[in-house]
């Protein structure tokens, strides 16, 4: 599913669940925790387990039982402690990782057949021949089409140890002819700076989507980029990520922050703190900056959000964050399951706690993204007010409340571009497209089809058909708004994320508002 700014609710109600569950984890020694042979604890454990083992009326797998019974006592604490099953490690371990062994393709069920969207830069895939289009009808002599194949059934069969090799027999429809191709399995990276551009002449944007071991060296790697091609101030856009690691957190917001700056302190159950400063190796430490947020972001994006708004280094726009200040220690068992146990408090320079109270997570949509409070500056509330460092009001109570609020888009335009998506299955109907027309569209320069490709209407009668007459009569900001919205569903199926975001964002109303402020030269408060 690509991202869309249309249907926000459903990517981020997909952000809030991984937000709650992604936590962050602070790099100090685990303690021992292990219970006596003897202790009445354990005794009664293994009494109850041996109970059920030997004498319960039916057999029962007490592993998953067991399995149950822990993940229910953890998730008892809070909603970010969590249990991983052993079987469940090795996909955590990626996330946190940033990378995993597979054959590097990104691919969707198109018309019940296992179709690939996007062969990723140098990857095993793409070594093998594989391209974008192919339609993949058998891997390791499983079909791969059908109405009963899942995505956990494409991703089991197409992941597996890195030397490994899986032959796929593939269809391609532009020559019509079948294939059978042998693919060595390797490392794949998973980026987690999913995008950079110039979002104007002198404006760099960077979008990251989560925090793993290699998101500083990328965010670096794409700053230096940006500043080679002019960029002298930077959009850092941190919506709908869910958060990572701490460490990273703290080098990420390092990146902006000149030496000595305080980042973030925590505190354990005893009160006891340990704070994170700043050093001068940042890439971006001058420069107009603008960090953008949304209720999707949590955490780790929350620790930057807060570093970079305490210490007046500049703007914090978007909507209120997800609001989870807690942090998480990962904590190996014996037979290789994992918990994540919630055992320090952070606070942001001011010395906010962010926490939300646990209540608050089922809030509405609406509620939860500050739609209530529309555009404009933060709501004051006299109960949770802090001060930067240059004595401007901060806001705590849950989440990082932006300097600039911006609410969801209800306009006119937005409503007719959501239904006529929904009517249309506009995301399929960019895919054919493409498919039909991926030699002509692959030779076509890529800045010349994100920015200048004309949607006509013979494109827009491929995209909505019976639906077209809809768009009779409508103003144009409607209709360049949709033509916008087409163009970047095509730039997602040639180019990935990156593609879509770059196009989309001159209809993005939180990016131009970035670009607004920076223009106004107000964007670099120290």
């Amino acid at each position: 599913m690509k991202p869309s700014k249309i249907i926000i609710p459903i990517f981020l109600s997909i952000a809030l669940l991984a937000g709650i569950f992604i936590g962050v984890f602070f790099d100090f020694p685990t303690q021992s925790l292990a219970l006596s042979e003897s202790s009445q604890r354990e005794n009664k454990i293994r009494q109850i387990m041996n109970y059920i083992d030997f004498e319960y009326v039916d057999d029962l797998n007490t592993d998953s039982l067991l399995d149950l019974t822990i993940s229910e006592l953890v998730r008892k604490l809070d909603p970010h402690s969590t249990y991983i099953p052993l079987d469940q490690v090795a996909a955590s371990d990626e996330n946190v990782r940033g990378s995993f062994e597979g054959i590097g393709i990104e691919f969707k069920m198109f018309r019940d057949t296992l179709t690939v969207i996007r062969v990723l830069d140098d990857g095993p895939a793409e070594s093998a021949g594989l391209k974008a289009g192919d339609r993949i009808l058998v891997a390791a002599n499983k079909e791969m089409y059908g109405g009963e194949v899942t995505t956990e059934d494409v991703v089991g069969t197409l992941k597996g140890k890195a030397g490994s090799r899986v032959t796929l027999s593939v269809y391609r429809p532009t020559g019509k002819t079948n294939d059978i191709i042998s693919v060595k399995r390797g490392t794949i990276p998973l980026k987690s700076v999913t995008t950079s551009f110039m979002a104007d002449s002198k404006t760099g944007y960077v979008k990251l989507d989560r925090f793993s071991q290699d998101s500083d060296k990328e965010l670096g790697k794409a700053i230096r980029n940006l500043k080679r091609q002019g960029a002298q101030n930077l959009i850092f856009d941190l919506r709908d990520n869910p958060g990572g690691l701490l460490s990273v957190a703290r080098d990420v917001a390092d990146e902006f922050l000149s030496k000595d700056k305080l980042i973030v302190f925590t505190k354990d159950r005893k009160g006891e703190e340990t704070t994170v400063y700043a050093t001068s190796d940042g890439e971006f430490e001058k420069g107009k900056l603008v960090i953008l947020i949304n209720e999707g972001s949590a955490s780790a994006s929350e620790i930057v959000a807060g570093a970079v708004q305490d210490n007046d280094r500049g703007w914090v726009i978007g909507r209120r964050s997800f609001g989870k200040g807690l942090v998480q220690e990962e904590m190996t068992l014996a037979d290789g399951s994992k918990i994540r146990l919630t055992t320090r408090r952070y606070y942001t320079p001011s010395g906010r706690s962010i926490q939300k109270p646990f209540g608050d997570y089922n809030q509405g949509f609406l509620e939860k993204s500050g739609y209530e409070g529309g555009d404009g500056e933060a709501i004051d509330d006299a109960e949770h007010v802090y001060t930067t460092k240059a004595g401007r009001k901060v806001y705590g109570g849950g989440g990082i409340m932006p300097d600039i609020e911006i609410g969801i888009d209800t306009s006119r335009s937005a409503v007719m571009l959501y239904h006529l998506s929904n009517l249309s299955n506009m995301d399929s109907r960019a895919f054919n497209y493409v498919d039909q027309n991926r030699a002509v569209l692959s030779k076509m320069d890529r800045k010349t089809l994100l920015n200048d490709f004309e949607i006509n209407d013979t494109i827009l009668d491929f995209f909505f058909g019976g639906h077209i007459e809809r768009l009779r009569g409508k103003d144009d900001k409607t209709i360049e708004l949709i033509k916008g919205r087409i163009r970047a569903q095509i730039a997602y199926n040639l180019y990935g994320s990156s593609g879509f975001q770059e196009a989309y964002s001159k209809f993005d109303p939180i990016i131009i508002k970035a670009l607004q402020t920076l223009d106004n030269g107000q964007a670099l408060l120290q």
